[in-house]
């Protein structure tokens, strides 16, 4: 006897697999290697308890995850004379303070630079601007 051949239709609810290589599937344009990120994208991070602190040329952030899945009670602005501060209060009745102070700070070093290559000479004390605050 002959055989039967089945001649039933693949069902549409079930996708064909498909047996492609893995190269079809990456784009030839990029390489395997890693692309070095430009030097404003490249940042220092530093953990200080739940704080982390990410630097970037030119700019930082500071993120407080102490804070983190607290209720907020309410956020409160206080400014008199030189002293201005954020609070931030929780329902739980504890309370983040950011005080704000316009000041400077002064770094001063005297620095031979004969070699072409900074040599200190002397470094004196910094000099913080004076505020009502103590």
């Amino acid at each position: 006897m002959a055989a039967i051949e089945s001649k039933r239709s693949v069902s549409l609810a079930q996708p064909r697999a498909h047996q492609h290589s893995a190269q079809q599937h990456r784009s030839p344009k990029k390489s395997k290697k890693r692309e070095r990120l430009p030097d404003s994208l490249r940042s220092t991070v530093t953990k200080r308890g739940k704080t982390t602190i990410r630097r970037f040329p030119g700019r930082t952030f500071h993120r407080f995850a102490e804070a983190q899945g607290k209720q907020l009670d309410y956020i409160e602005f206080f400014t008199m004379g030189e002293f201005h501060c954020f609070d931030v209060a929780f329902e739980d009745k504890t309370a983040m303070q950011f005080v704000i102070e316009p000041s400077f700070t002064l770094e001063t070093d005297y620095a031979d630079w004969k070699t072409g290559d900074w040599r200190p000479i002397k470094k004196w004390p910094l000099i913080h601007s004076q505020t009502t605050r103590r």
